[in-house]
């Protein structure tokens, strides 16, 4: 079986999760600051934080071909539109789990260290298995964007809808 239907299923996960983590930050909102989330909507973040990462290492550290080079450490060189293509769908990836960490009313420093932090592990992780894969400083910086856009998108929804609602 080849990797496109896991590609496209994997997508599809990002999506309701992002919906979902859009969703969590506007209930969010409606509480006062200072107040705890409900215990439903945390139940509700660990579980979409879960599938988000069980997809996530699934899709980063199954084997591939390997045509690449195992490390790159030249940061922002992308060497062709794959590469690009592959650095936005890289952030893309992440902003799912930024919107989460705002649901979740993580602070954005905390945030950005655990996007920093989960990006690391992966990377190294794939240089160790060495399952085909390049670990790229190019993917921390991608992947720490997209933690920091999704928390900053769903910051921005709790603080629209607080304005809104008065």
């Amino acid at each position: 079986m080849s990797g496109f239907p896991f590609e496209l299923a994997y997508a599809a996960l990002l999506a309701v999760i992002g919906v979902a983590g859009i969703i969590l930050a506007v209930r969010g909102s409606r509480s006062t600051r200072g107040a705890r989330i409900p215990r439903g909507d945390r139940i509700a973040i660990a579980v979409l934080l879960a599938a988000w990462l069980a997809g996530l290492l699934f899709m980063t550290l199954r084997p591939s071909s390997g045509r690449g080079s195992l490390l790159n450490l030249v940061p922002l060189s992308f060497e062709g539109p794959g590469a690009v293509v592959d650095a936005v769908l890289n952030v893309g990836v992440f902003v799912p789990l930024g919107l989460l960490l705002a649901a979740a009313a993580i602070r954005f420093p905390v945030a950005l260290l655990i996007g920093l932090l989960l990006s690391v592990t992966i990377e190294l992780s794939q240089f160790v298995v060495q399952v085909g894969r390049t670990s790229d400083v190019n993917d921390l910086i991608t992947n720490t964007t997209g933690t920091a856009l999704g928390w900053a998108l769903g910051a921005a929804v709790v603080h629209i809808r607080r304005r809104v609602d008065g």
